[in-house]
């Protein structure tokens, strides 16, 4: 008998699913977190790391104690969450604001700047998404970010999909050079594929301006 855990990350709640290789599902819970608009810009939509991990524990416990088992019982935990929600860190993983959620569309202009710049620099990587990069994808949000955080600039190390971020948090990884990035982000939405075969000293800077 081997018990998974599958997380599913929602716009609203977080929903763990207790399954076991013999009996099939044992036991469910579910735990919300907010969700941050502003009624001045309906662009805007954040949500919190700390209010994410939270729910996730809190749900969690709630499924193992109505299961009547062990947590230690539980061998894995397999993660789905919403895509193109993208979190700066800084040292240590440390999360320099909230997630840009997939339904933030703050980053427009920049995604028009990406779009046209990949164009006039004939990027193969841009066709892998139909031709135009969108506002809810990795690079627009973080160069919005940069923009936005002057203050927060020279603190950033790297940025996630949430995915990635929630993955990495379970696993105790602190090292932002540490965590892996999973596949689907990495192509169409970020167009890291082309980049990785550029030799490093031919990579292009990130425009901080």
């Amino acid at each position: 008998m081997a018990i998974v855990a599958g997380v599913d990350f929602g716009t609203l709640s977080v929903r763990v699913s207790l399954v076991d290789s013999e009996r099939g599902p044992i036991e469910f819970a579910t735990a919300d977190y907010p969700l941050h608009r502003k009624r001045e810009d309906p662009e805007y939509a954040t949500q919190s790391h700390d209010d994410h991990m939270r729910a996730l524990a809190s749900a969690t416990r709630e499924a193992v104690k109505k299961a009547g088992i062990r947590g230690d019982q539980v061998r894995a935990i397999a993660l789905d969450t919403t895509g193109s929600s993208v979190i700066p860190v800084g040292k240590d993983l440390e999360p320099l604001g909230e997630y840009y959620l997939w339904c933030d569309h703050r980053a427009k202009g920049e995604a028009a700047e990406i779009t046209g710049a990949a164009h006039r620099e004939g990027l193969e990587a841009i066709q892998w998404c139909g031709g135009v990069y969108s506002s809810e994808w990795g690079f627009s949000k973080l160069l919005h970010w940069l923009r936005h955080n002057p203050a927060k600039r020279s603190k950033l190390v790297s940025a996630f999909e949430h995915c990635d971020m929630v993955a990495a948090t379970l696993c105790g990884i602190s090292d932002p050079r540490k965590v892996k990035r999973s596949i689907c982000a990495m192509g169409h939405k970020w167009m890291l594929p082309r980049l990785t075969e550029l030799k490093s000293t031919d990579r292009p800077a990130i425009d901080k301006s």
